[in-house]
């Protein structure tokens, strides 16, 4: 097999019917695209990473054929609890399980299992979120993102930049947080429900 073809069979398995699907999904060139994964351009490390990392396989199946198709499975790593706060496992214990991987996730993403409440009626009790690359500051303006401040905690809130640079954490069924400083965020990419 062709890394042309093994860039099909991962479009495919990821649940992706067309190539110009994924491409659009991902945003991709989707002429580029096509040119990829039908061979009549070939392709480099880089965008086998990136088609890897779209289809949750490895680059080297892609390019080399070693090893297996396989999608990795997505860790569930901790849970959030009242006022969206997300309690993660951070001593290097691993997961408390692992969630079948959805289409268009990459391979480092991370999921966190709803408790209680809270958060309700968007999401409820055993719901999992899924979410993934954390995203540039400047585009997460009014959307629902994992969110990491520097003291360490995590939240699962609303993202509003205000003209200071700081942000406004929103909620469902909690006061908001004015004016604080974000680490990161990461957009809610998936949600299972329970």
């Amino acid at each position: 097999m062709e890394p042309s073809e093994r860039l099909r069979l991962a479009r495919e398995r990821a649940g992706y019917e067309t190539a110009a699907d994924a491409a659009r999904r991902f945003g991709w060139q989707i002429v580029t695209y096509r040119h990829h994964e039908n061979g009549t351009r070939g392709f480099r490390r880089p965008d086998a990473i990136k088609y890897a990392r779209a289809f949750r396989v490895s680059p080297e199946w892609i390019l080399f054929g070693t090893g297996g198709p396989e999608k990795k499975a997505v860790p569930l790593v901790g849970y959030v609890g009242a006022g969206a706060e997300v309690f993660t496992l951070d001593d290097g214990t691993g997961a408390l399980d692992e969630i079948d991987p959805p289409p268009g996730i990459g391979p480092d993403a991370v999921a966190v299992r709803v408790r209680g409440d809270s958060m309700w009626p968007r999401y409820m009790d055993g719901d999992v979120l899924i979410y993934d690359r954390h995203a540039p500051l400047d585009r997460i303006d009014g959307r629902e993102c994992v969110v990491g401040l520097p003291d360490g905690r995590r939240f699962v809130k609303i993202v509003r930049k205000n003209p200071d640079g700081t942000f406004t954490l929103e909620s469902w069924n909690a006061p908001p947080i004015h004016n604080v400083k974000l680490d990161w965020a990461a957009e809610i990419a998936w949600v299972k429900r329970a």
